[in-house]
């Protein structure tokens, strides 16, 4: 099997998707109000990364 340039993008932005999922799920279950922080960051950082992603592919003409 031979994977596109775009195929390789399109896995990037669901793994970007879904790390932002994992990311505000785990920050759920943070008391420390210090790593809750960290947390939130790590979401946002990974929200945006998707959101670059999903532009890149949509300008290309295809669907994330």
């Amino acid at each position: 099997m031979k994977f596109t340039d775009m195929d390789m993008l399109q896995d990037y932005e669901k793994d970007a998707r879904m790390a932002a999922l994992a990311y505000a799920l785990i920050q759920t279950e943070i008391m420390d109000n210090t790593l809750r922080t960290i947390m939130g960051r790590a979401v946002g950082e990974a929200a945006a990364s998707q959101k670059k992603a999903a532009e890149l592919i949509l300008s290309r003409g295809d669907r994330p």
